[in-house]
């Protein structure tokens, strides 16, 4: 039997068809009440787990990065600080849910379009978490007074980028304090 070219694309498409179904009931089946596989926060792999599993998971990290100094460092300037100092305190129950919702509560296509994403290149969340505005702007203002003390003016805004993602970085690495030069 010699099928035409039109029944030959048709019963492609309905393979195709099948398989992109099979791969959607399988991706549900294999993560049903768990985080996507594929979620990290920051470093830390939490696919698989479920909501209470990451909770525990991130409950350890939290200490660490709440209680580990942070070195905010240029030539001749050195600013360091505990995160919690800062008012810096993670939030392991809030990134938890936040990790699960991953592919999920959107609408469709952006839920199917974050799960092929999970799957294939990963998905990472930034921790849920809060920090007291006015300590910060202590810190920014103790290194910018250290910096204009020997000459260099400090990009506040960029500082302050740069020490709020530290804080959330394990292991911890010193801060490049981001300064332009003054010009006389």
């Amino acid at each position: 039997m010699t099928l035409s070219l039109r029944a030959k694309i048709s019963l492609a498409l309905l393979i195709l068809l099948g398989v992109v179904v099979y791969g959607l009931v399988l991706d549900l089946g294999i993560n049903a009440g768990r985080i996507h596989h594929g979620v990290y926060v920051r470093d830390i792999n939490l696919g698989g787990l479920t909501k209470e599993e990451a909770f525990e998971r991130l409950i350890a990290r939290g200490l660490e990065l709440e209680d580990e100094p942070v070195l905010v460092t240029r030539e001749g300037v050195g600013c360091h600080f505990v995160p919690s100092d800062l008012g810096w305190e993670a939030k392991p129950f809030e990134t938890a849910i936040a990790a699960y919702r991953i592919g999920r509560g959107e609408e469709s296509f952006e839920a199917l379009s974050t799960r092929i994403r999970a799957w294939f290149g990963g998905v990472s969340i930034d921790w849920k978490d809060e920090i007291d505005r006015r300590a910060m702007r202590t810190l920014l203002d103790d290194c910018e007074e250290q910096a204009q003390a020997i000459g260099y003016e400090v990009r506040r805004y960029r500082l302050r980028k740069r020490i709020a993602r530290a804080i959330t970085t394990w292991p911890r690495s010193p801060v490049n304090i981001p300064i332009r030069e003054e010009t006389a």
